[in-house]
């Protein structure tokens, strides 16, 4: 089974290749290095053309965390659909003119929701996308669903609810939590900041999400489905949970700032239990056990 990964240089994308490759799969790594950019419709039509892959993964993303300072609004917007429409659209296209057998993901974003009412959030919910990295998400859903309504293309969404792992980057928040921890534990006086520790999310591991990816990918057929754990923390827990795993009270290490919140809080809680009936799995790593496994992961790879 040969596979390629757009975007397989983020947290997910570097997670699903070693997953593939361990169970024999071969990987191509689609990174900002690689010659093959998705914003080139040459690119892509000879990369297609040329290794004809069993699957594809759209994992390219243009995002940041809710504490970044993000670029002025028209490049934001630009940035966004370049990355999560245009080049989903020429990966798309290529595959429909030279390997329309290849089963194709494209990872979504609970962002798609926009502010919901309803809580939990599933497949029914109204899509109400209210930033530029929603509205771009859902405008690469709906391409998506036009390439497999009107051409018979297999093309599936995961709407993926923030998962976590020792790969995601220093300003994203359950990162800055485990490395300030780190921290902490050789220096008692060491502190972070944070924009809202009432603030409450889903947060799940991140190798379950990947996996969830590749059974979405292997049903009969395409499908939307949102994958999540369905439980609900507060950015207080993940902290005390993190913090507790080093012995240390996380209250004497991490500050409120709410300042530094550059987007409107969103609760995002998923319900997966469509991913539960198609597939028979579903996310079920969360709080605290989920940081207990990132302060281990983070410990092996030091």
């Amino acid at each position: 089974m040969k596979s390629i990964i757009f975007g397989a240089g983020g947290q997910d994308g570097q997670i699903l290749a070693k997953q593939l490759e361990s169970r024999g799969g071969t990987v191509l790594r689609i990174t900002p290095t690689h010659p093959a950019n998705p914003i080139s419709v040459d690119s892509v039509n000879h990369l297609i053309r040329e290794e004809l892959p069993d699957r594809i993964y759209y994992l390219a993303a243009h995002h940041r965390s809710s504490e970044q300072t993000p670029d002025s609004d028209g490049v934001e917007w630009m940035k966004s659909f370049q990355v999560h429409l245009g080049g989903w659209v020429n990966v798309l296209d290529a595959v429909k003119e030279y390997c329309p057998q290849t089963r194709l993901l494209f990872a979504s974003s609970a962002h798609v929701f926009g502010l919901p009412k309803q809580i939990p959030q599933d497949e029914s919910t109204l899509f109400q996308p209210t930033c530029a990295y929603g509205c771009s998400k859902l405008a690469g859903m709906q391409a998506g669903r036009f390439y497999r309504e009107q051409h018979g293309m297999h093309v599936s969404h995961a709407i993926l609810y923030p998962h976590e792992s020792v790969f995601r980057g220093p300003v994203f928040l359950s990162k800055k939590l485990l490395l300030a921890a780190q921290q902490a534990a050789q220096n008692s006086s060491y502190r972070i900041e944070v924009g809202d520790p009432e603030a409450t999310c889903d947060w799940g591991y991140a190798p379950e999400y990947t996996l969830a990816m590749q059974n979405i990918l292997e049903l009969e057929k395409p499908e939307d489905l949102v994958v999540a754990t369905g439980f609900e923390a507060k950015v207080a827990h993940f902290a005390e949970a993190i913090f507790a795993c080093f012995g240390l009270d996380w209250k004497k290490h991490v500050l409120s700032k709410p300042e530094l919140l550059k987007k409107p809080t969103r609760r995002y809680i998923g319900n997966s239990s469509q991913l539960l009936q198609k597939t028979g799995s579903h996310p079920r790593l969360h709080l605290p056990q989920l940081a207990q496994r990132l302060v281990n992961d983070l410990q092996m790879l030091a």
